[in-house]
């Protein structure tokens, strides 16, 4: 997935720093503005880590701001959760989103997905692997879908192998992104988890142009 200096022929520039913290504030104070609706699908997290483990251990690859790590920890307050993410801006946005409690319940580790053996760092005890692992909205800072089936192989070694797997991230379709190289359609999406082999793969839906799948050992 990433060669030398992290150079990528094949990927799509992202049109803004994560990593500067006057950037990361401004995304981070727009993202819920233009899409509300994610909170929708926050909430159908919490629903499945209630239905399958109320006291999982969750990780959120490019966990960004905090949202989803307030959202979370508010509604399951059992979890342990770990938060991984390229910037150390984004990280610093959340722990200032966080209350002191929330904050003794999280992990937070800097790395990238895009570079080789970025799973090191999330083997961090004896007890590695995780419950429930969600990346959302993120997948396309891989900065191109040919990476997709790839990163879902090294995710599948992070995950318990009664593991459930979220990836949530905008779709490729006429109503909603138009980038065929960075963004993937439904069939696209399932075909990378198949690739994968996970054992169960499904779609649970679309909400205003963000897709979300569940997968399983």
């Amino acid at each position: 997935m990433n060669c030398e200096n992290n150079i990528h022929i094949n990927d799509v520039p992202s049109p803004i720093d994560l990593k500067d913290p006057i950037e990361a504030k401004q995304w981070a104070a727009e993202v819920n503005l233009k899409r509300p609706s994610r909170y929708d699908i926050f909430q159908m997290y919490v629903d499945s880590i209630f239905a399958f483990n109320p006291n999982a251990r969750v990780l959120e690859l490019g966990s960004g701001p905090g949202y989803l790590a307030d959202f979370l920890i508010n509604h399951c307050p059992n979890i342990d959760y770990t938060a991984f993410d390229f910037s150390e801006a984004m990280h610093d946005l959340a722990k200032e989103k966080l209350s002191a409690e929330q904050r003794l319940k999280c992990n937070f580790i800097t790395g990238d997905f895009k570079q080789s053996a970025w799973e090191k760092a999330l083997h961090f005890n004896q007890n590695s692997a995780f419950d429930v692992i969600i990346i959302h909205q993120a997948l396309h800072e891989l900065r191109h879908k040919a990476y997709a089936a790839e990163f879902h192989r090294t995710v599948k070694t992070l995950l318990n192998t009664q593991g459930v797997y979220f990836v949530c991230d905008h779709l490729y379709a006429p109503h909603a992104q138009q980038n065929h190289e960075l963004y993937m359609s439904v069939e696209e999406h399932l075909d990378a988890l198949k690739a994968a082999n996970y054992g169960q793969v499904e779609c649970l839906g679309e909400v205003n142009g963000l897709v979300i799948f569940k997968s399983q050992h």
